[in-house]
């Protein structure tokens, strides 16, 4: 996931919260709201997953995932993930397998049918 993807204004973290669509995948949730801005992507990893290394590592298996199917989402959207605990016990293909999961239960995929 590039930087310039990434949303990170708290505001809009709270636009998406309150307006967005939810569909929830194994060990995660996906949020998505309509963007004028074009793709954003915003990762939430609480204290909840663990101690910061585990939190951060969460958030690079994350950003990785996401970043193999990042050509096929659909670009029209500002995207939250939430982690849940017990991803932080996942390996690299489950957290991708997660990610693909959730777009894809979103509708939010191009090229799949909704």
């Amino acid at each position: 996931m590039q930087k310039q993807d990434r949303l990170k204004k708290r505001a809009a973290f709270a636009y998406v919260y309150r307006k967005g669509e939810r569909a929830s995948a194994h060990n995660l949730l996906l949020l998505s709201a309509k963007s004028r801005e074009g793709l954003k992507i915003g990762l939430s990893v609480t204290k909840k997953v663990g101690n910061a290394v585990t939190r951060n590592r969460v958030k690079r298996l994350l950003r990785e995932a996401i970043g193999k199917i990042r050509p096929r989402i659909d670009e029209g959207y500002m995207y939250v993930l939430v982690a849940y605990p017990e991803l932080a016990t996942d390996s690299f293909e489950e957290v991708c397998a997660a990610v693909e999961n959730a777009f894809s239960k979103a509708g939010k995929l191009v090229g799949e049918e909704q």
